[in-house]
């Protein structure tokens, strides 16, 4: 077993975990939108071990938006943070485009998606992305962040930052993903955000990304609201045909 898996697992005391053992697919998370998109299937290896389907219709965008609010989990928001889940990507996801995978948020429903740029008080992303299918038939991923040089840099949308590996279909990958905020320094009254935040991911075990000089914040208000199961084909972009995936075994820990 790896040795930060055993940290999250051990020596942490787990903040959330979901296996789908239940037969309503979004129960355990705190807030869903386009549930009706998630259902219980079997696991195409182990036919005993309930998983969720996240389907992605023809001429749609979403899959879903699932995610677990820390301040509903811990006495206050972290500033850092652990996630890991299994995912397998289905043979039909053969998108040309790109779109959004599960990571991390801070946006409190005012910025930090959708074409609402952060500015390092309003809110922030890191999420996980995919990328088109590349020349052997596999998905790169990577994270999408809205950080807090947007407004300053006259940016719209986030950064794409590939992790540079690509998956393959019909097989489980174990996804982790770590994220420590920037610091804050004070001056009298005002705050500013140190560019020292850190964002690493790994896939089965092996760290593909570790994102040093992250700058998300300026203030303490914003921390880490979410963990965001964000399915989501685009862009702008409806996806071409109807697409699954399948999530399972989650774990969010400190």
């Amino acid at each position: 077993m790896l040795e930060h898996i055993i940290y999250a697992t051990i020596l942490a005391s787990p903040i959330f975990t979901a296996d789908f053992s239940s037969p309503d697919p979004i129960a355990t998370f705190d807030r869903t939108n386009h549930a009706e998109n998630a259902s219980i299937t079997q696991d195409p290896v182990d036919v005993s071990n309930p998983v969720l389907r996240i389907n992605v219709n023809k001429d749609d965008f979403y899959g879903g938006a699932y995610s677990i609010h820390l301040a509903e989990h811990l006495e206050e928001e972290p500033t850092k943070l652990y996630f890991r889940y299994r995912l397998w990507i289905d043979e039909s996801w053969t998108t040309s485009t790109g779109g959004k995978l599960p990571g991390f948020g801070g946006t409190y429903n005012i910025a930090g998606w959708g074409g609402k740029p952060s500015d390092g008080t309003n809110g922030w992303s890191a999420r996980g992305l995919f990328s088109p299918i590349n020349e052997d038939g596999n998905i790169p991923i990577g994270s999408y962040i809205y950080h807090a040089d947007m407004v300053a840099n006259n940016q719209t949308y986030g950064n794409s930052e590939p992790w540079g590996i690509a998956l393959e279909h019909n097989r489980w990958y174990t996804v982790e993903q770590e994220i420590q905020l920037n610091t804050i320094s004070y001056d009298g009254d005002k705050s500013t955000g140190n560019a020292d935040g850190t964002l690493k991911a790994w896939v089965d075990g092996q760290l593909v990304f570790d994102r040093k000089q992250l700058y998300l914040r300026d203030t303490d208000s914003l921390r880490i609201e979410t963990v965001w199961f964000n399915f989501y084909h685009g862009g702008k972009t409806p996806s071409p045909k109807d697409m699954h995936l399948l999530i399972d075994d989650i774990l969010i820990a400190q």
